[in-house]
């Protein structure tokens, strides 16, 4: 039986990412290579621990592309896809086959227009 749990990454009710870990597969090492990869990694760490720092910095970073794009979850997941071309720099493929899988996301709410704020200059 696998060790594999499931995460959501909410931002503020406007978006939300769902990925499926398996942590016989994804451990500490596998988690501090990614987390290591881009500078800051000490403090957010610190600040979120080992595996909650990668999932923000996971939601941070496929978020602003699926929005952009248009994408669904089978889109946000070929965002990933090293084999057609489209891997993302300091991050494996998230179809499941290195432990990770995205299995949902939500960005459709990320700009809510009561959000903005306009002032005159």
């Amino acid at each position: 039986m696998s060790n594999t749990k499931t995460y959501t990454i909410d931002y503020d009710w406007k978006a939300e990412l769902t990925v499926e870990i398996n942590h016989d597969v994804v451990n500490d090492v596998w988690l501090r290579d990614i987390n290591e990869f881009w500078s800051g990694h000490e403090w957010r760490e610190e600040k979120h621990g080992l595996l909650n720092a990668v999932l923000i910095m996971l939601a941070k970073h496929v978020m602003p592309m699926v929005y952009e794009l248009g994408n669904n979850t089978h889109g946000a997941v070929s965002l990933f896809d090293w084999d057609n071309g489209s891997g993302q720099e300091g991050w494996p493929p998230m179809d499941g086959s290195h432990g990770i899988k995205i299995t949902n996301i939500d960005v459709d709410g990320v700009f809510d227009e009561d959000d903005f704020t306009i002032k005159a200059a």
